[in-house]
């Protein structure tokens, strides 16, 4: 994470889902974007392929792959004392993400912030 960022953040939301929801989320958004053939950035012309999916740099792989690092380093950071004053909100569900969604918004009209 940049230094920048958290030295003026008060609060991270950390969406620590299982891997399994990863991999089922990185598959199923392959496998459209290879049926529709559609540009993954506009202008690009990078067309997803599955061809390309035992390629070392896909998402698919790489998702597989950097799973357990990606989520200790993770961990690691918050861990450390430049992140002390940081709220940490480890959702490790669909729901808790819901959850919070739900209540920021609820604190936001108490304190008439909603538009």
């Amino acid at each position: 994470m940049q230094s920048q960022i958290c030295g003026l953040a008060t609060d991270v939301v950390w969406l620590d889902y299982s891997r399994s929801l990863i991999m089922m989320r990185v598959i199923v958004r392959s496998f459209r974007r290879a049926v529709q053939r559609t540009e993954l950035w506009p202008g690009t012309g990078n067309i997803e392929a599955f061809n390309k999916w035992f390629s070392s740099d896909h998402p698919i792989r790489l998702s597989w792959e950097n799973y357990q690092q990606k989520r200790a380093q993770l961990a690691a950071i918050f861990a450390q004392p430049q992140s002390a004053h940081l709220r940490v909100h480890r959702l490790r569900h669909t729901r808790e993400a819901e959850e919070l969604v739900a209540e920021l918004k609820r604190l936001a009209a108490v304190q008439g912030l909603q538009r």
